[in-house]
């Protein structure tokens, strides 16, 4: 399942075109932690971590954090971020994690946890969270991109579900169609209570019409067409996307100059291993 994400190019295109976790999502989830244990906090685990947007962001916050991915190739982008000396990368994979047991006090999966394993995935998050640890599973929505007034997602919406739709994985339609409503992601075993449910954060990036076309160009969807129809049809269709934008905007600028608004909507999933369980 993790085939589209382990070459080379596909994981430049996530770390050059895909955001890091706003900050306020991340509060959120620390804030719920320190509900039952104390600061300072120690090892957090970030599952299915890509190039590492997600894992960076919990530094300041943990003592030791480590992001894991079975991409070789996504861990080395993650390397090459400069990661300060509390954050390390290491290929791996979700169903089993190289971590003590009881010795995690967060374990993260950011846009991520609908291509796992997600029974073995409960079963190894139990065995390394400490009692009181916490699981936090979180996505985006397709992005909402502006360009002043007028508003562009119904432009994403159809390259998503028309133009590539054929294309589009079902793990993919988990997170940007269900947005993790599926009975899988809200009851966890050991949890043993439906996770609480944050949709509050969103998130705006100033970028350009080219970063827009990058972003769409790491979609699975597009990787699995590439797969199957090769570079020159999958760049036609990226082509025409972006023409598609430059019209509807009447830009006169190149796209690569032509500023844009990028709006994302995220959804968390929290809970929490019973302090009694160990």
């Amino acid at each position: 399942m993790f085939r589209y994400f382990r070459e080379a190019d596909h994981a430049a295109l996530y770390k050059k075109f895909r955001h890091p976790t706003p900050d306020q999502l991340i509060t959120h989830i620390v804030d719920y932690i320190t509900q039952q244990i104390c600061i300072p906090l120690g090892v957090a685990v970030d599952v299915g971590c890509g190039a590492g947007q997600s894992t960076l962001v919990l530094a300041p916050h943990f003592t030791s954090i480590l992001g894991v991915d079975p991409s070789d190739a996504a861990i080395q982008e993650a390397r090459g971020s400069n990661p300060p000396h509390n954050v390390q990368f290491r290929v791996g994979s979700a169903e089993s994690l190289d971590v003590k047991p009881g010795s995690v006090h967060l374990v993260t999966a950011s846009q991520a946890c609908h291509w796992f394993n997600l029974p073995q995935f409960y079963r190894e998050t139990e065995r390394v969270l400490a009692p009181g640890g916490v699981l936090a599973m979180y996505g985006y929505l397709l992005p909402r991109p502006l360009f002043g007034d007028i508003q562009l997602g119904h432009i994403v919406d159809k390259y998503y579900n028309t133009i590539l739709g054929d294309y589009v994985l079902d793990g993919s339609k988990k997170v940007y169609l269900n947005n993790y409503r599926d009975q899988e992601f809200n009851r966890v075993p050991f949890i043993g209570e439906p996770l609480i449910r944050d949709e509050s954060v969103s998130a705006e990036y100033q970028a350009t019409v080219t970063d827009l076309v990058g972003y769409v160009n790491s979609w699975s969807a597009c990787q699995n067409y590439r797969r199957q129809h090769g570079d020159v049809n999958t760049a036609n269709i990226l082509s025409h996307f972006q023409d598609e934008i430059m019209q509807t905007i009447r830009a006169s600028s190149a796209p690569e100059d032509t500023a844009i608004t990028i709006q994302y909507k995220y959804f968390l999933l929290m809970g929490r291993k019973p302090l009694g369980l160990h």
